[in-house]
């Protein structure tokens, strides 16, 4: 069943909400002390999060996934928040797996359906394809924040790298903003402002060097 551009945008906004829902009722008490951080709070937080079982931590492995596999879905708050309520090593992992899923089913999917010619049109995935080392250029791609992950998949599937060279990318990609997000959010939430700051120039850097690389890649053609 084909389905239309406005179908498609109301499941995905439907599967978010329902997400939302989910995490908001499993995780209320922890949002309630998100709103007035103070070291008392952190403890409280911290007494709270062990009283969740594994399934409360899958499911929200299973959020970052899904929203890893929707364009323009907020995974990166949730990535936050699982900074915030595990810590930056804990939370770290299960950003990490979340990602490492949501993208291994896109490449799925993608796989499966192949890649439309609108895509292949695209100049951006024109740009991300012609990389003289594909494996070292998708984990780059997958660090930049600016980079979609769908057309970062797309563009592992038109340069046709294995499956095991895909899982690496994918894994060593996703690893520092995985890293970086539940850092982030764990600096929020303590208010250590100097993570923050060191965390922003990182994302700072990695947009300015994608930048450059296409600011060289247009001089060049």
């Amino acid at each position: 069943m084909h389905l239309t551009k406005l179908q498609r945008a109301i499941i995905k906004l439907t599967v978010v909400v329902i997400l939302a829902i989910a995490l908001i009722r499993v995780y209320q008490p922890e949002l309630a002390l998100m709103t007035h951080p103070s070291p008392a709070h952190q403890q409280e937080l911290v007494t709270l999060v062990h009283q969740h079982g594994l399934g409360d931590t899958l499911l929200l492995i299973a959020t970052i996934a899904i929203l890893c596999s929707i364009p323009f879905a907020p995974n990166a708050v949730i990535c936050i928040f699982t900074g915030v309520c595990f810590g930056p090593f804990i939370g770290f992992l299960i950003n990490w797996c979340g990602n490492i899923i949501g993208n291994g089913f896109v490449a799925i999917m993608i796989r499966r359906s192949g890649i439309s010619e609108q895509v292949r049109h695209k100049r951006a995935f024109d740009y991300l394809t012609r990389q003289r080392f594909p494996v070292v250029g998708l984990i780059i791609d997958f660090i930049v924040p600016v980079v979609p992950n769908l057309l970062v998949n797309y563009a592992a599937n038109g340069m046709r790298v294995t499956t095991g060279k895909y899982l690496l990318a994918a894994s060593l990609g996703t690893l520092p903003i995985a890293f970086i997000y539940a850092l982030g959010g764990n600096a929020i939430f303590t208010m250590n402002f100097k993570k923050v700051v060191v965390i922003a120039l990182f994302v700072f850097l990695c947009m300015f060097y994608w930048g450059l690389k296409r600011l060289q890649e247009n001089l060049s053609t």
